[in-house]
């Protein structure tokens, strides 16, 4: 059969489980007289599916004709990007053509009406959002992976300041939970802290069962069942899972490359990223779900710091605490990679 699954990041999958009702929901909020939010965080552990939401939301978005959808680079100066995308946009770039309007990157000539010309960029910007609003228009700035810098905390500012002088103006972004963590606690973006935050979860287990049902119609239950297993959840796996099982047909020849891909595509950039206790926390994960009493005994640090450092790998979602005293690692194979991993 044609290969319909992807791991390539960021990209629509032909195949992929669809977090409707989350898409649903911020665009439904969005498209309010009075939304609830003009911006909304979408948070999760790498390869959860981050990217993926938020291309879906800005698709469906961009299909309204109210609508201009911009995508930054966070690591960039953002206002230019964006006073940049709007003008490039096809579906509203005539209202920036007419002779009273005089436009140009990357000096940022401007004039309009006959104004002295300005080369602030957020007056530009400004002015062509007073020309969005005329004509009814409303702006969603989307950000993938987002963290703690320079640009960022400068457009924080900025996009408050829009908000407080009434433009329609709306952000959606992604990031890893340390990254928009430390976004949302800098003292001078409270207003960030305040945003509505959605983590995202393993997906629905039925729901895996379902896609691959239909793409692997003619495979038992059992062998369906135990491919949804497989992936735990996890959006990255259920795309690696689906390609390896198609090109082999066999669950048992797919163990090794998935191993390869997990670790080469996402387990690597993770384990670089964690700080060294945390890493002690995970080498003591023998199996997939332990205890914590049988955790406690293995690490090499007290009891008050192995609830710290459980914590925080929960808040990374490499862990899923439980109310009955056991902990286990929310990613497939995560601990065989681990085992594998050099003491240093």
């Amino acid at each position: 059969m044609d290969n319909i699954f992807t791991v390539t990041f960021g990209q629509l999958p032909s195949s992929y489980i669809n977090r409707e009702h989350i898409s649903e929901n911020i665009c439904r909020d969005f498209c309010l007289d009075f939304p609830l939010s003009h911006i909304y965080i979408i948070s999760g552990v790498r390869g959860s599916g981050k990217t993926v939401l938020l291309t879906n939301v800005s698709k469906n978005i961009a299909e309204k004709k109210e609508w201009v959808v911009v995508d930054i680079n966070p690591n960039r100066e953002i206002l230019e990007q964006i006073a940049s995308g709007i003008y490039e946009n096809t579906h509203v770039k005539h209202l920036f053509l007419s002779k009273s309007f005089s436009f140009s990157f990357h000096g940022f000539g401007f004039s309009i009406e006959g104004d002295t010309p300005v080369s602030n960029v957020k007056t530009i910007l400004e002015k062509m959002l007073n020309v969005l609003k005329k004509h009814n228009k409303k702006l969603l700035i989307t950000i993938d992976e987002a963290s703690n810098n320079i640009h960022m905390r400068s457009f924080a500012h900025d996009f408050q300041s829009l908000l407080r002088s009434d433009y329609p103006v709306f952000t959606l972004m992604t990031g890893l939970y340390e990254n928009v963590n430390s976004l949302q606690n800098n003292k001078n973006l409270t207003f960030l802290y305040r945003a509505p935050k959605i983590e995202l979860h393993p997906l629905n287990k039925e729901s895996i069962i379902k896609e691959y049902s239909s793409i692997f119609s003619n495979e038992k239950h059992e062998t369906i069942e135990t491919l949804a297993e497989l992936t735990k959840g996890y959006a990255f796996a259920y795309q690696v899972v689906g390609y390896l099982f198609s090109k082999y047909n066999k669950i048992e020849k797919i163990y090794d490359e998935l191993d390869q891909y997990l670790s080469i595509y996402v387990y690597d950039k993770i384990w670089s990223a964690l700080p060294k206790n945390e890493k002690e926390l995970l080498r003591c994960f023998e199996k997939d779900e332990m205890s914590t009493e049988e955790l406690i005994k293995k690490v090499p640090f007290d009891i008050k710091s192995f609830s710290v450092y459980r914590d925080r790998l929960i808040k990374r979602g490499l862990i899923i605490g439980n109310e009955y005293g056991k902990a286990s690692l929310s990613l497939p194979r995560f601990n065989v990679f681990v085992s594998n991993q050099p003491n240093i």
